[in-house]
């Protein structure tokens, strides 16, 4: 299936490594001119020549300013911006019942304000391309699955932000949706920390509560990202779409 993304300018957030990375890779091979973002010029720079010298901008997306003056350079180099992934979040935190004012604010800044930071800096210049955002959460805001608390709660909120914002976004002709991924197993993620650990452990979890039994893998999610911001999907907004091999019930 073509899905119409030549040359189309993608900006990722939190693409130097992991789900970020692949997603990025998806969009590159869909034929989009991909933007890498992160906060580790270092990692910015061996990740986009492992993808073939991709542009990146190092932004911390919790920093409005820092949103602002990124968007900023990807207008005055590109003159549009078609495609905006939000990928920036982190599931690291306190055992539930250990929450601390500080906890809830760390949590609030990199899982729910990184995206509505660069959101709101986009919308300009998204609607003047009849752009696509894509936001990345997770299952853990759609149900209760242990998971820590403070991240639960704000990827629930990112994904009620995603739903209320589908009408007045749509006004703007930009379309919004999030993708709730289940377990993803990919270098340095807390899958394979886990699985090193107590591999029997990792097993029976995929064999009682994964419907298929596996873990998902980072392409998977990038390839539901690419067809998310392609017309294909033309109609599809304000949806939070599950991707967790069977996981929720």
């Amino acid at each position: 299936m073509d899905l119409n993304l030549k040359n189309k300018i993608a900006l990722v957030t939190g693409s130097s490594k992991g789900i970020g990375q692949e997603i990025a890779k998806s969009l590159k091979n869909e034929g989009c001119i991909v933007i890498l973002n992160g906060t580790d010029e270092q990692l910015l720079k061996k990740t986009s020549k492992s993808l073939g010298n991709l542009k990146s901008i190092v932004c911390d997306v919790t920093k409005s300013d820092q949103c602002k003056k990124m968007i900023k350079t990807v207008v005055a180099e590109y003159g549009r911006l078609d495609i905006l992934v939000c990928n920036v979040g982190d599931g690291k935190s306190v055992l539930p019942g250990n929450e601390t004012a500080k906890e809830w604010n760390k949590m609030f800044e990199i899982n729910l304000m990184s995206a509505t930071n660069v959101i709101e800096s986009s919308k300009f210049i998204l609607s003047k391309s009849k752009g696509t955002i894509v936001c990345i959460s997770s299952i853990a805001g759609l149900n209760v699955l242990g998971a820590p608390t403070a991240y639960s709660a704000m990827k629930s909120a990112l994904n009620m932000y995603v739903k209320c914002s589908a009408r007045p976004l749509g006004k703007k002709n930009i379309r919004i949706n999030a993708i709730a991924p289940g377990n993803i197993f990919f270098k340095g993620s807390i899958w394979e920390k886990k699985k090193k650990e107590n591999p029997s452990l990792v097993k029976k979890i995929l064999k009682d509560q994964v419907s298929l039994h596996r873990f998902g893998k980072p392409n998977e999610v990038g390839d539901l990202v690419a067809y998310l911001a392609s017309s294909r999907s033309s109609f599809i907004t304000g949806s939070v779409v599950v991707i967790d091999g069977g996981q929720l019930k």
